[in-house]
């Protein structure tokens, strides 16, 4: 159910009312008022997701209703309404500030898509934002409880819960994920809210360390063990000992270092490189991995005794193509940090550009999305970022509809897909294979014709909602010709 809340300001009063109860069956709330004085006086006392706003009113009309409402700021999305005669006016509305306007009579079901592109246009400026507040004003990194932002999008709510339980402690934890996901990020923040956090916080890339010195670089080394070995050296575990160490692609340790770190872990000393004397060591130790650990056990890569020793609080972070909420804050954090490094100002990222990033997969994750951004950031001519500024691999994105490598992917897809319920079902052709795009659009148009055109009832022969067949209807240019 959408919960946005939308304000109709019209004087015509059938029309605010018919306008609010189509649209409460798409699932928004409507509140109506009958001219621009009662119009601003709402959005005084209440909070709105967005605006439908009349642009011929007695007194004072839309033009200076939407200058009213753009003087207390630009997040409010407005959607101007106007009648046939009004259209340079409402040329001059989309100047003003306008994110989009319909001319009367319109169809209803397309005021509710354009709509929802506003809100979402809202949506992604908002968060971008968010994140751009997130680096510039470093105290509203921190929560309530002093916790830093580690992503707002449902798929981090888990991880940001395990966080929170596990910083009192002093438990092994487990940090998983893809490569650039930001597994670091999160010991650090582990490692700040914990009680050791006046101690120091020893990052190590285990898989960046010759196999021949990773014994000698984490545990340390007496004078005189090995050629070269001209004095003694602390190990990392002994510099990280009263905070946390940090162990990154632990899934690359060798197997005989594996021996040793779980013995460290059970005993809570190491014994240095040439040496004999066991030296206490008060350390928390945070691991992390892009492996699949269940799996090099099971290949005996791995210690199954050490995976348990190293798993006892486990936080899995999702990919970011997992969690798109992010990306838009992501973005605007880097974008003030590299403006600042830079010095230059660039005020902020097109609609465009957020879509364009909020579709991409980002395989390589967050570290992807930063480098995107810096590389943005140091090209850019403009004051504000578009999609022209960004050069995300082509090969990774969806092939245009239509084009060779779209329709050999859908027949990829189709082939290994289960079949689909009768209901969606294509119509069978003869005479060529069709895209699953074209095949989806026949089978609208076929619904659509028994029906005569009825579309919560040909929604319901779909077995879709009725808000994904009007978007499935506009991608495919079949509004108004229903």
């Amino acid at each position: 159910m959408n919960d946005a809340r939308i304000l109709i300001i019209d004087d015509e009063r059938n029309l605010r009312n018919s306008l609010a109860e189509y649209l409460a069956l798409e699932g928004f709330r409507c509140s109506g008022a009958a001219n621009g004085e009662e119009g601003l006086a709402l959005l005084e006392r209440e909070l709105f997701s967005a605006v439908l706003l009349d642009l011929r009113m007695p007194g004072m009309d839309g033009l200076e209703v939407l200058d009213r409402i753009r003087t207390g700021g630009p997040g409010l999305p407005v959607i101007i309404m106007s009648a046939h005669g009004d259209i340079n006016d409402a040329v001059s509305a989309m100047k003003k500030g306008a994110d989009d306007y319909v001319v009367k009579p319109f169809d209803p079901g397309e005021l509710a898509v354009r709509l929802e592109k506003a809100l979402e246009k809202n949506r992604l400026l908002r968060l971008a934002d968010v994140g751009r507040r997130l680096y510039d004003e470093p105290a509203s990194l921190g929560g309530a409880d002093g916790s830093r932002w580690l992503g707002d999008d449902p798929a981090m709510h888990s991880v940001v819960t395990l966080v929170r339980k596990a910083t009192p402690s002093s438990a092994t934890v487990l940090v998983t994920g893809e490569s650039g996901t930001g597994k670091e990020v999160i010991a650090r923040e582990l490692h700040r809210q914990s009680p050791r956090s006046e101690g120091p916080f020893v990052p190590v890339n285990v898989g960046a360390i010759p196999e021949s010195l990773q014994e000698s670089e984490l545990f340390g080394f007496e004078k005189g063990s090995f050629t070269g070995a001209d004095r003694s050296k602390q190990g990392l575990f002994e510099l990280a000992s009263g905070g946390t160490l940090f162990l990154d692609e632990l899934g690359e340790m060798s197997p005989s270092l594996q021996v040793k770190l779980l013995r460290v872990l059970q005993e809570r000393v190491v014994v240095r490189v040439g040496g004999a004397r066991p030296i206490p060591v008060d350390v928390r130790v945070v691991a992390a991995t892009n492996r699949d650990l269940e799996e090099a056990v099971r290949a005996g890569a791995f210690r199954e005794d050490l995976y348990f020793r190293v798993n006892v609080i486990r936080i899995h972070i999702p990919p970011l193509r997992e969690r798109p909420l992010d990306i838009a804050p992501l973005a605007g954090m880097f974008l003030a940090r590299f403006s600042r490094e830079t010095g230059k100002k660039i005020s902020g990222i097109s609609p465009a550009a957020l879509k364009l990033l909020t579709e991409y997969p980002f395989p390589g994750n967050v570290r992807e999305l930063e480098n995107a951004m810096e590389r943005a950031v140091i090209l850019a001519e403009g004051d504000e970022l578009g999609p022209a500024d960004f050069t995300l691999s082509s090969r990774l994105r969806p092939p245009p509809a239509g084009s060779a490598a779209a329709e050999s992917a859908a027949a990829s897809a189709a082939a290994s897909a289960p079949a689909a319920p009768a209901s969606l079902a294509a119509p069978a052709v003869q005479s060529e294979v069709l895209s699953v795009r074209e095949a989806e659009r026949q089978a609208i148009v076929s619904a659509l014709a028994v029906t005569g055109g009825h579309r919560e009832k040909t929604a319901s022969e779909l077995g879709i909602s009725r808000r994904t067949l009007l978007n499935k209807m506009r991608e495919y240019g079949l509004l108004g010709k229903d």
